[in-house]
């Protein structure tokens, strides 16, 4: 698992694929590579990301205040996004 943090981290959607940038890294994950996308809780509610990228950790959780908002973005632009991990 990889976690993320706004500020220190942003996350683009568009409709083919979400790109995570963190510091010096960036994660590309093309719509369909992306297994299942959840919200994840603990101090605070993230987007868990889970995907089929061997070369990438298991998930990585993006951590924000505007889970909500991100919520709706994706799933205005066709991903779906479950209310809970599996």
């Amino acid at each position: 698992m990889f976690n993320a943090t706004w500020p220190f981290a942003s996350l683009e959607v568009t409709d083919s694929e979400l790109r995570l940038r963190c510091f010096w890294q960036c994660w590309t994950f093309p719509k369909n590579q992306i297994v299942r996308l959840s919200e994840h809780r603990s101090f605070s509610t993230g987007l868990r990301i889970q995907h089929s990228i061997e070369s990438y950790t298991r998930f990585i959780v993006f951590w924000t205040f505007g889970y909500g908002k991100l919520k709706h973005a994706l799933e205005e632009r066709g991903y779906t996004v479950y209310d809970h991990a599996a």
